[in-house]
């Protein structure tokens, strides 16, 4: 079995890491980790990339498609959802996601999902707010600070306690 190919892409937030394998993209996100001479998912891969460039410019790309075989199903359903009700530039509570996908009352579950999300940015779990506004934690790059620029980058705005301003 081949490795799966890891190709580094340069953001205004740092570095990202595309790893992909035949089937589709298997994670994306802010990491040191080293390429590898792998072509393993190149063509998976190269199009992350442009989607990347797109997203920091402010316009449409093709979205890779994702390996999706390590998901749970609850997982999946999250993750596939969030893209759905919440597009650039919108947002959507916690519990708003687990309504969205059936499982009203688990917004606590919902958060584990985003914290593990595997495709940064592609999975916009940086969308997912809290109920009453404030931003709430994320797991990528610097935490919270990187959340609240690429919802600004979005067009958000904030008050001095991190609360999105409507």
């Amino acid at each position: 079995m081949q490795q799966d190919g890891v190709r580094a892409i340069e953001t205004p937030l740092g570095r990202m890491v595309a790893v992909a394998s035949e089937t589709g993209l298997t994670s994306l996100g802010w990491s040191d980790e080293n390429e590898n001479g792998s072509t393993v998912g190149e063509g998976h891969i190269e199009v992350a990339r442009e989607w990347v460039r797109a997203f920091f410019e402010r316009r449409a790309a093709p979205l890779p498609e994702l390996d999706r075989s390590g998901l749970t199903h609850f997982q999946d359903s999250v993750l596939g959802t969030l893209s759905e009700v919440a597009p650039f530039g919108e947002v959507v509570s916690y519990g708003g996601l687990a309504s969205a996908t059936g499982s009203r009352g688990a917004s606590r579950a919902v958060g584990s999902v985003m914290a593990s999300n595997p495709w940064a940015l592609l999975v916009p779990c940086h969308r997912v707010v809290r109920s009453d506004g404030r931003v709430g934690n994320y797991s990528g790059c610097e935490g919270r600070s990187s959340k609240m620029w690429l919802l600004g980058h979005e067009g958000h705005h904030f008050d001095s306690e991190q609360r999105l301003v409507r």
